[in-house]
C-alpha cells in the first residue's frame, strides 16, 4: 500500500521519538534519573534487591547477602541499576558504581569508584561526600562547624574526630580516612588535594601537608580505604556497591586461560582477582548491599573460581527474563513515546503510534533492547522515506502497512532544515566563547569536562547511524576526577567488549602536581602493556619537566597507547558553542551537525576520533559518476583527491614494484589493504594475505547492507567480487581448521640453471637453518659450523636431492666431497642432530602434515577468476610466526621462479600486515632474510609485495626502501611521524598533516603520481569493528 507523505508535525514527533530510544544505555548512566522505568517489569529482581536494601537499613554492623543480576545482553541489567540508585537514595543511603572495564587491580578500581562517586549527587542534598559529612557531624555533635558558611579548619576536623570517637572507639583506626573524607567534601585547593590523595592511596606530595590537617604520612591500601569508608558511611545510612562491566574482562581472561598454562602454573588473573574480590567485598563492608550485574557465563566463571563461597555470600543468581507479557512491552514504549510527543507538541492517534497495538503480541520472548532496536529501526525508516507506516509486528517478516492520511487532512512535506540559521548561531557562539578558565589548573576539573563532553556528543551525532556504537560517560565530579571525559565504542554487544578513549587536561606545571594526575589518569584509563583498545589523551599546553620520573611516565604513556597533545583555543571555542547548541536542542541540530561536522573537523577530534570501520569523512567534492556496471580496466581506482574530487589511479603493472602502507591504529589502513586485494581480484589477480590480527579473514563476507564510504557503482563491484572470487582461510597451527605447512628448504633443483637465483636460495637456506642449529653466534666454532652447513647445502643442491628429511640424512653421514674442512663430518652430524631435535620441538618447522604447493594458494577453482588465501596466524605463538612466514616465503620464492608471469601484469599479491614483526630494523628474525630475498627478486616474476606497518621506523630499510608505491596515513606517535615526513620529503612530497588525517585519508605517491592527499573508499567486504574470534576463524577455514 502506498503511504501518506509525512507532514512537518509528524516528522518533528518522530525526531523526538528517536531521541528516547536509547537501546545501548550503559551502566554509567545509572547516575541519570531513570525516566522510563516500568514497575514490575522484572518483579523478582526488584523484590530481591528491595529486600537487600531493607536488610542493610536494619543492620547495625553486618552486610546482607549480595545479589547477582544475571541476564543476556539487552535484558535490562543496566536500567535496573538506575532504579537501584533511586531506591537506596530513598532509604537515605549511598550508591557506588564500580566499572571494571578498564581492568587492573580489583581493590584499586573499587576504591577509585567510591572516591569518584562520593563527588556525585543522588539526591537534592548535594554530593554524597557532603551529605555524609553533615550526617557524621550531626552524630559527633559538631554540625555547626560544617554548615558550609566558612572554610573548614584543622580544629573542625579535630572536633569531628573527637565527637565520633566518643560514640565508638572502634573508629580510631578510621580517623585519618574520616579527616580525608571531610577535606574531600568541603575542602578546596591544597586541602582537597590532601583529602583526595589519602583516599586514593597516593603518597604525600609535600612533606608536612598531611600533618597540617592532623593526618599521618602513612599510605593505606585500597582495600583498607574501602573498608574504612564503608564503616564511616554505615554510621549514617545503608550502602549499595554495584559492580558492572566485568563481562569483557572475564571473557578475555577465560581465553587466556584456554590458550595458556594449567591453573596451578599461572599467575593470578582477572577471573581470580574479581572472584576473590567480590567474595571479600561483602566480608569487609558494613550495612552494604553488594550487587553484581553480568552475563550468565560470567557468573559461572566466578562461581567456579570462588568454589563454595559464592553461594555463602550472594543470593542465588537471578536471571532477568525477556518479555512474557505484551502489556509490559507496550507500557515501556508508551512511557518513552509520551515524553517525546509532549516535547514535540504532538497529539498522536494512539499512544504507541506509529506502532500497531497488535504488534506487541509479537514482543513475547524479546529483550527490552531488541524491542527498542526494532522500534528505532522502524522510526528511522519512516523518517528516511518521509512516509509513516504502522509496524504490524516486531519479527521481521512482513513489510509494514502504510498509514493513509485522513481524507480531510492537508498533508504537506516537512520543509528542508534551515541550516543557514544554525550556521549563524554557531558562528556567534564560537566568536563569543570565553575559554580562558579551561587553561587554569585550579579550575580545569570544573571547566574542561563539559566542553569535552559537548564536543564528543556532537561528534557522535555527526556520525549518523554509525554513531550508535559510541557513547560518552556522564560528567565526572569536580573533586579531583582522574579523567575529564570518556568515549566508549561497543565492539561486541554480546560480551560488551569496548574500545575507550579517555581525556584529561593537566595544566599544573610543577612535577609534584602533574605526576599524580598523570598517574591517576593512566590507571583510570586502563593503560598497560598488551592492553588493547585503550587510548588516553593528555591535553597539555606546557612542556613537561625533564626529570627521570617524568620521562619514565611519558615513555609508558606512549608505549601503552596514550598521547600528550596541546589543545587549541579554537577547538575549545567550538566545543563551547556546541555545548550551548546541544542544550538548546534545536529541531534541526542533528541535520546541521551531520552536514557541517564542526566537532569532527576540530584539530583534536579530527586527529583522534576516526575509527576506520565506522567514521565517515568530512565532505569532499563529489566524485565523477561512473557507469553502474563498469568493466574493470587495467587501472585501479584507489581513491579520490581531497582537493578536487578527481580519481587517483594506479596502473596494475606498477604494483609489481611493491607497495608500502605506513599508518597507525584507526587510520583506515586495514580498509585500504582490503580494497587493494579486492580490486586486484576483480582483475583476475589472486592474493596471499597474512592475517596477524584476525581482521582480514572476513574478505569473503559481504556487507549486510551498503556501508558509508562506498563509491558510485561499488554495490555492483561487490556483487562481481563475491561472484568471481574464492576466499580460502588457512590456519597453520590449528588442525581443526585448514592446516598449512611448508618445507624449510627451497627447491634447489628448479634453480640449478640460474646461478644468481641458486646463490640467493642457498643464502636463504643458511639464514633459515642457522638460528635453528644455533649457528648464529659470533664464536669461532659457530662460524666454522656455519661454513660446513653452507658447503653441505651446496653439495645437496648439486646432488639434485630434495626435501628436508633427505638433508638431515646427508648431514648424518656427510660425503667427503661435500667439505674439506677438518672434522666436517663430525660437525655436520652435530648440526643434523640439532636440526632433528628442532623438528621434534616444533613440528611446523619440518613442515608437519602435508606440505602445500604455494601455487595452490594463488590458483582459483574452476569457475572463479581469483583466489584470496587468507593465512590466519592466530594459531601460532608470536615466536613461531616469523619462522612460519620464512618457510612460506622460501616456498613462494621457488614457485615464482618456476612460474613466471607471461600473459598478465601480475602473478599475484603477497600482503604482509604488521611488517615490523617479520622484517624489523636492527634486529634479526627468522623471516628477515627471506623477506629481503623475496622483495629483491619478486618483481622480476610479477609478484607484488604489499607491506603495512604502524611503525615505519621499525621496518628494515631494504623492505621500506624497495616500494615504488607508498601510502601514508594518520600516525599518532611523534617519532614515527618524523620518519614518514622524511620519507615523503625524500620522494619529493610532503606529509605535514600526517598526525591530523582522518580515517581513510592518505598521502599517496607512485610512478607518475606525485604525492597527493586522497580519500580511500570503503572496502567491498564486510569490515565491522571487532576482530574475529577463534571459533569464527575456524568456521570460515573448515572445507
Amino acid at each position: 500500500m502506498s503511504g501518506a507523505q509525512m507532514d512537518g508535525v509528524q516528522e518533528r514527533a518522530l525526531r523526538e521519538v528517536s531521541r528516547v530510544l536509547d537501546w545501548a544505555a550503559a551502566a554509567e548512566h545509572a547516575w541519570d534519573r531513570p525516566p522510563f522505568h516500568v514497575p514490575g517489569l522484572q518483579p523478582k529482581a526488584e523484590r530481591l534487591i528491595a529486600d537487600g536494601i531493607a536488610e542493610a537499613v536494619a543492620a547495625s554492623g553486618t552486610s546482607p547477602l549480595g545479589v547477582v543480576i544475571v541476564g543476556e545482553a539487552g535484558a535490562g541489567k543496566t536500567h535496573l541499576l538506575g532504579w537501584v540508585k533511586e531506591r537506596i537514595a530513598e532509604a537515605d543511603g549511598y550508591f557506588f558504581l564500580v566499572d571494571l572495564s578498564s581492568g587492573g587491580d580489583f581493590w584499586r578500581l573499587v576504591a577509585a569508584s567510591m572516591v569518584e562517586d562520593l563527588g556525585r549527587s543522588t539526591s537534592q542534598e548535594g554530593i554524597q561526600a557532603v551529605v555524609a559529612l553533615r550526617r557524621l557531624a550531626g552524630l559527633a555533635g559538631v554540625a555547626g562547624r560544617f554548615a558550609g558558611d566558612r572554610p573548614c579548619t584543622r580544629e573542625d576536623l579535630d572536633a569531628l574526630v573527637d565527637g565520633l570517637l566518643a560514640r565508638d572507639r572502634r573508629l580510631l583506626k578510621c580517623r585519618d580516612t574520616l579527616r580525608a573524607l571531610a577535606l574531600y567534601a568541603v575542602g578546596g585547593g591544597q586541602a582537597l588535594e590532601v583529602g583526595h590523595d589519602h583516599l586514593s592511596s597516593v603518597p604525600e606530595t609535600q612533606e608536612g601537608d598531611r600533618a597540617a590537617w592532623g593526618l599521618g604520612r602513612g599510605v593505606k591500601g585500597h582495600r583498607e580505604i574501602v573498608a574504612e569508608l564503608s564503616a564511616l558511611l554505615a554510621l549514617t545510612g545503608p550502602l549499595t556497591i554495584a559492580v558492572d562491566q566485568i563481562d569483557a574482562v572475564l571473557e578475555g581472561s577465560r581465553r587466556s586461560r584456554a590458550a595458556g598454562a594449567e591453573a596451578d602454573d599461572r599467575a593470578p588473573d582477572a577471573i581470580e582477582g574479581i572472584a576473590g574480590g567480590l567474595m571479600d567485598l561483602r566480608h569487609i563492608t558494613r550495612r552494604t548491599l553488594c550487587l553484581v550485574a553480568c552475563l550468565p557465563s560470567s557468573w559461572q566463571l566466578i562461581e567456579k573460581d570462588a568454589v563454595g563461597t559464592a553461594r555463602d555470600r550472594f543470593r542465588t543468581s537471578l536471571t532477568l527474563s525477556t518479555f512474557g507479557d505484551p502489556r509490559a512491552a507496550r507500557t515501556m514504549i508508551e512511557r518513552r513515546f509520551a515524553t517525546a510527543f509532549a516535547r514535540a507538541g504532538f497529539d498522536p492517534p494512539d499512544p504507541v503510534w506509529p506502532i500497531a497495538p497488535a504488534a506487541f503480541g509479537t514482543s513475547v520472548g524479546m529483550t527490552p533492547r531488541t524491542l527498542l532496536r526494532r522500534v528505532g529501526d522502524h522510526v528511522g525508516r519512516c523518517r528516511d522515506e518521509g512516509v509513516v507506516r504502522l509496524l504490524e509486528r516486531f519479527d521481521p517478516v512482513p513489510v509494514p502497512a502504510a498509514v493513509t492520511a485522513p481524507a480531510e487532512a492537508v498533508v504537506t512535506a516537512p520543509p528542508p532544515p534551515d541550516l543557514g540559521r544554525l550556521d549563524a548561531r554557531f558562528q556567534g557562539l564560537r566568536a563569543g566563547a570565553r575559554i580562558d578558565a579551561a587553561y587554569d589548573a585550579a579550575r580545569e576539573d570544573e571547566v574542561v569536562p563539559p566542553l569535552l563532553l559537548a564536543g564528543l556528543n556532537a561528534w557522535i551525532l555527526e556520525q549518523g547511524p554509525a554513531g550508535r556504537a559510541f557513547r560518552t560517560d556522564p560528567p565526572p565530579s569536580d573533586r579531583r576526577p582522574p579523567l575529564h571525559a570518556k568515549l566508549r565504542q561497543t565492539l561486541d554487544p554480546q560480551t560488551e567488549a569496548e574500545r575507550h578513549w579517555t581525556f584529561r587536561m593537566i595544566g599544573a606545571t610543577h612535577h609534584k602536581a602533574y605526576l599524580p594526575r598523570l598517574a591517576a589518569g593512566m590507571e583510570a584509563s586502563g593503560l598497560g602493556p598488551d592492553v588493547p583498545d585503550r587510548t588516553f589523551v593528555v591535553l597539555r599546553n606546557h612542556d613537561w619537566a625533564d626529570g627521570g620520573v617524568t620521562r619514565t611516565r611519558l615513555a609508558e604513556l606512549q608505549e601503552w597507547g596514550g598521547v600528550s597533545l596541546p589543545v587549541q583555543g579554537g577547538d575549545l571555542r567550538v566545543f563551547a558553542a556546541l555545548r550551548t547548541m546541544l542544550e538548546e536542542a534545536d529541531p534541526d541540530l542533528e541535520a546541521w551537525l551531520r552536514s557541517r561536522r564542526p566537532a569532527s573537523t576540530t584539530d583534536l577530534l579530527g586527529r583522534l576520533l576516526a575509527p576506520e570501520e565506522k567514521a565517515t569523512a568530512p565532505p569532499v567534492p563529489e566524485p565523477v559518476p561512473v557507469p553502474a556496471t563498469p568493466a574493470p580496466g587495467p587501472q585501479l581506482v584507489i581513491g579520490h583527491r581531497l582537493d578536487d574530487g578527481s580519481q587517483v589511479s594506479l596502473d596494475l603493472p606498477v604494483l609489481a614494484r611493491h607497495v608500502a602502507v605506513f599508518a597507525g591504529s584507526g587510520s583506515g589502513k586495514t580498509v585500504l589493504l582490503r580494497r587493494l586485494v579486492e580490486e586486484c581480484a576483480l582483475r583476475g589477480v589472486s592474493s596471499i594475505v597474512l592475517d596477524p590480527n584476525n581482521d582480514l579473514a572476513r574478505l569473503g563476507d559481504p556487507w549486510p547492507e551498503p556501508p558509508a564510504g562506498w563509491l558510485p557503482g561499488d554495490a555492483d563491484r561487490a556483487d562481481r567480487y563475491f561472484a568471481g572470487t574464492e576466499v580460502v582461510v588457512w590456519t597453520p597451527g590449528w588442525s581443526r581448521g585448514r592446516p598449512l605447512s611448508f618445507q624449510p628448504l627451497p627447491d634447489f633443483a628448479a634453480l640449478l640453471d640460474e646461478p644468481d637465483e641458486l646463490a640467493s636460495a642457498l643464502n636463504l637456506a643458511v639464514e633459515t637453518l642457522a638460528p635453528r642449529a644455533q649457528l648464529d653466534r659470533a664464536t669461532p666454532k659457530a662460524r666454522k659450523e656455519r661454513a660446513v652447513l653452507r658447503q653441505a647445502l651446496e653439495y645437496f643442491a648439486g646432488s639434485k636431492r630434495s626435501g628436508f628429511p633427505a638433508l638431515l640424512d646427508m648431514l648424518a653421514d656427510l660425503p667427503f666431497a661435500a667439505s674439506h674442512l677438518s672434522k666436517a663430518d663430525e660437525l655436520a652430524a652435530d648440526i643434523g642432530q640439532r636440526l632433528r631435535a628442532e623438528t621434534v620441538n616444533d613440528p611446523l618447522f619440518a613442515g608437519a602434515g602435508e606440505p602445500v604447493d604455494p601455487g595452490l594458494l594463488l590458483t582459483p577453482s574452476p569457475g572463479k577468476q581469483a583466489r584470496v588465501s587468507v593465512i590466519s596466524l592466530a594459531g601460532l605463538t608470536d615466536d613461531a610466526r616469523p619462522g612460519f612466514v620464512s618457510r612460506l616465503q622460501t616456498a613462494l620464492f621457488t614457485w615464482i621462479k618456476r612460474n613466471p608471469v607471461r600473459d598478465r601484469p601480475l602473478s599475484g599479491l603477497f600482503v604482509m600486515d604488521e611488517a615490523q614483526a617479520f622484517a624489523p630494523s636492527g634486529k634479526r628474525t627468522a623471516a628477515l632474510a627471506s623477506t629481503q630475498t623475496l622483495i629483491s627478486q619478486a618483481r622480476k616474476y610479477g609478484l607484488s609485495l604489499v607491506f603495512a606497518t604502524q611503525a615505519p621506523k621499525g621496518v628494515d630499510n631494504k623492505v621500506s626502501g624497495n616500494a615504488t608505491t607508498v601510502f601514508i596515513g594518520r600516525i599518532n606517535n611523534a617519532t614515527q611521524q618524523e620518519v614518514v615526513k622524511e620519507m615523503a620529503k625524500a620522494r619529493g612530497g610532503s606529509a605535514d598533516r600526517v598526525g591530523r588525517l582522518n580515517a581513510g585519508e592518505f598521502y599517496a605517491s607512485s610512478t607518475d603520481l606525485s604525492s597527493v592527499l586522497m580519500r580511500a573508499p570503503q572496502c567491498l567486504s564486510h569490515h565491522p569493528s571487532a576482530p574475529l574470534t577463534e571459533e569464527e576463524i575456524l568456521r570460515r577455514a573448515r572445507p
